[in-house]
């Protein structure tokens, strides 16, 4: 599964925090900051989860294992609230 951030998604520091508006619900939300990191991952091109958490653990130069771990709601938040859709 392959996954973007969907159109119109505009995320903003927000404090000790993420701000993101998304267009395909008008709703705005906080976020944390490993849910900003796969947006900013997302917002280059079509990724997997594993692609994404391997980029991350490579750029925060933190073992692929607690990428993982910390990811596992992540992903949930981000498809529930729209902000990230599946592609083919």
């Amino acid at each position: 599964m392959r996954f973007v951030c969907s159109a119109g998604l505009r995320i903003e520091p927000f404090g000790d925090s993420w701000a993101a508006y998304c267009a395909r619900s008008g709703e705005s939300l906080q976020l944390n900051t490993e849910a900003a990191a796969v947006l900013e991952v997302l917002a280059e091109g079509p990724q997997d989860a594993d692609a994404v958490h391997r980029i991350l653990a490579s750029d925060s130069e933190t073992p692929l294992e607690i990428v993982r771990e910390r990811m596992h709601d992540v992903w949930s938040e981000l498809l529930a609230n729209g902000l990230v859709v599946e592609v083919a």
